[in-house]
This record gives structure tokens, sequence and C-alpha cells, in this order.
């Protein structure tokens, strides 16, 4: 094992968070992530600190050697194959959630499309909000105890598939922060022409209708985009997602999914 993956198993075996870590050496938990992932190391005096902590030698921690990393720690063990199930299974839940949504915004191509025939504007936007109600309802059906349990309790990997998971994650963040400059674009143009036809005529062309699909079509690109970055960012970055506010918020639509 190297610096990084030793530093990460004994944190492990002690309970301890980055973040806890991090207070106890007073430095920042991206220091620590940082460490951990071999983009750099401690100083002098952090290193004492960590190995009195540990209760090893400064020899031990920064000495390769070729012992592979343990799941004896608290937590989760997660392997490669859990892994990808719960990876493909968050797709899917993905999908569901971003239909929901999409054909929620769909209804308003009927009404654009009918304005003088009241009962088939209310017919095509009625059908629209059942099939969003039937995605998010399915999406409740569809859920797995055993994919649950990652997004509960604090999870354990082979350190070397932790690293590819890391590697996986930053590349589709980056994807995923590129993805959201034209599709905010998008969206700010589609509701902006929407809102000024509003204000100006108080009537919407057949146009507008292109604008709804336009954000919706939009809209599902980021739920699929954004899903699947949180979806890696809880494997491989499982102490700072579980705190961040798409999670708690995420979890918090899921308990009242379940509550209907």
């Amino acid at each position: 094992m190297n610096f990084g993956e030793k530093l990460f198993s004994l944190r492990k075996e002690k309970g301890l968070s980055q973040e806890a870590l991090a207070e106890q050496l007073n430095t920042s938990r991206q220091a620590v992530s940082k460490w951990e992932n071999n983009q750099g190391y401690p100083e002098t005096e952090k290193l004492l600190m960590l190995a009195n902590l540990f209760e090893v030698s400064v020899d031990y921690l920064l000495k390769e050697s070729p012992s592979d990393i343990s799941s004896d720690g608290q937590g989760l063990y997660v392997s490669r194959e859990l892994a990808a199930g719960y990876l493909l299974y968050s797709r899917q839940v993905g999908r569901s959630i971003g239909l929901g949504f999409c054909f929620w915004i769909l209804g308003g191509i009927p009404y654009t499309l009918l304005p003088d025939q009241t009962g088939l504007r209310l017919l095509g936007m009625a059908l629209c909000l059942c099939i969003g109600i039937g995605a998010f309802v399915l999406t409740v059906f569809s859920e797995n105890q055993e994919y649950e349990r990652l997004e509960k309790e604090p999870l354990l990997f082979d350190h070397a598939y932790w690293k590819e998971l890391h590697t996986q994650y930053q590349t589709i963040r980056k994807q995923c922060r590129l993805l959201a400059i034209p599709c905010a674009c998008i969206l700010a143009a589609c509701i902006l022409s929407i809102w000024i036809a509003l204000e100006r005529t108080q009537s919407l062309s057949f146009y507008h209708s292109l604008a709804f699909l336009g954000i919706a079509v939009t809209f599902y690109a980021l739920v699929q985009s954004v899903n699947r970055m949180e979806s890696y960012a809880l494997l491989a970055e499982n102490e700072a997602h579980c705190r961040s506010f798409w999670f708690r918020l995420r979890k918090a639509f899921r308990q009242k999914l379940d509550n209907m």
C-alpha cells in the first residue's frame, strides 16, 4: 500500500470521517482527501500527528508495502459488482424521475396548441400529468433495499477500485458542468419567450409549444446528468456527498413519495 491507501485504511479502522480527521489535524477536509488520493503529502508536523493518532511509525506511513487494504473498518463493504448494480439501478431511477418531470412540462403543449378546444386541452394536460405521476410511482415500486443501504451507511471499498471510481466521478462531474451551460441557456431562452408572450399578448402560439418541448428535453437531460453525477459521488465521495444539499433534497423527495 502507498501512503494514501494506508491513511484511508487507518482512518476507517478508527471510525473517523475525513472532516473529523481534518479537525484533529487542524487542516481542511479537502487536504485529507488529496492525501488519500495521493495528490500530495502532509508536512512533517502533520505526519507526526498522524503517526501518534493511529499509533504507527512515520516510516510505516511513508514506506510502500505490498499489502492490500482491508475492509475491517466500520461500514458497509461495497464490491465491484454491488457498485455496478447500484449505478445501473440509479440510472433507471433517474430516467423515471426525469420522465416524470418531462411529461409534467409537456402538459404545456396541449394548452398551447388547443386554445379554443377546452375539452381536448384539459384532456391532453391531464394525460401528461397522469403519465408523469405514473413515472414517479414506478420509481417507488422499483426501490431496492440492498441499494438503499448504500445511501444510509458509511461505505468501504478496495482502495484500487475506489480510485477507479474517483477517476470516473471526476470525469462525469466535468461533463455535467459542461452540459449545464448550454442547458441553462436553452432553459432561459425558452422560459423567457413564454413569459414575454404572456406579458404582451396573454396568449401562446404554436411556436411556444416548441419552447415547452425544449424545456422538457433540456430538463430531462439535466436530471439524468445530475443523477448520474450524484450516484458516482455517493460512492467516490461518500462522506462529503452524504452532507450535500442535493443528497438531502433527493432523500426528502423519496420520503415524500413513500408517504404518498
